[in-house]
């Protein structure tokens, strides 16, 4: 109850970029005392930060535009979907999260194998409609160029209906406490759940994120049932991977 509150609450101040604390309180039936914890514990996960009188919203951390990204390591990128790909098998039930890894997937992807891919990747969408031994499920939600995908609030409830055999996942960076980065609060949201509903989960994430901080993390490596990244892998996330149970796979 406490966490779906909190959730709600950094929701309501995203939507109104700045509040009252006792605003919150009148619009969640709360005590003050209840509200400035639930805001001290935001605070601590970077979502809100106290202003005089109240609290308002961080503003989503800056990160390049995905076209510009799309261009950044492709070699790397492309060498790890492939490496994905081979993992994948013949009617498995696949959640591709948004990313410009995760986006290669279904080129790659032999016409032998059948699949039903859940994804708000629009990459991903226009590819499955050219390939016969795709059913693809798209999220609802609204256009979020940041990540060439579709999410919002509704992304959430629909995703929640799904089971997944599989989850190919992406994150803006990887903390060297072995943290999965993400850069706002419902993106942090989509891919928490789409991981609590998959079986086993992918992580496809290049070399170059290692070492990077990110304003939320959604899970830990530990969370993952295999780290897929390229052959610059330092030892220092080699060392990780064995520290925290997940199979490496570095791929050429």
């Amino acid at each position: 109850m406490r966490d779906n509150r909190r959730k709600e609450i950094a929701a309501y101040i995203a939507r109104r970029q700045s509040v009252t604390m006792q605003e919150l309180c009148e619009t969640f039936h709360v005590s003050m005392n209840t509200i400035r914890a639930d805001v001290a514990f935001l605070e601590e996960a970077g979502t809100v930060e106290k202003v005089y009188g109240g609290v308002r919203a961080i503003m989503q951390q800056e990160i390049p535009l995905f076209t510009k990204r799309a261009q950044l390591h492709t070699d790397a990128k492309l060498s790890i979907a492939r490496g994905a790909v081979e993992l994948i098998e013949d009617g498995d039930t696949l959640f591709v999260d948004a990313g410009t890894t995760t986006m290669h997937l279904l080129d790659l992807l032999p016409p032998e194998k059948h699949l039903t891919v859940v994804t708000g990747n629009l990459y991903i969408i226009s590819q499955a409609y050219k390939k016969p031994n795709i059913d693809v499920i798209v999220l609802p939600g609204s256009l979020n160029r940041r990540t060439n995908s579709v999410s919002d609030v509704s992304t959430l409830e629909f995703l929640g209906r799904y089971h997944f055999i599989k989850a190919m996942m992406a994150t803006t960076g990887l903390s060297a406490n072995g943290k999965l980065n993400v850069s706002s609060y419902l993106d942090y949201e989509i891919k928490r759940l789409a991981v609590q509903q998959s079986e086993q989960r992918f992580l496809l994430c290049d070399s170059g994120k290692f070492d990077a901080t990110g304003l939320m993390s959604y899970a830990s490596l530990a969370d993952m049932t295999c780290l897929i990244t390229d052959s610059s892998c330092p030892p220092e996330l080699r060392a990780l991977c064995q520290r925290s149970g997940t199979e490496l796979r570095i791929v050429k």
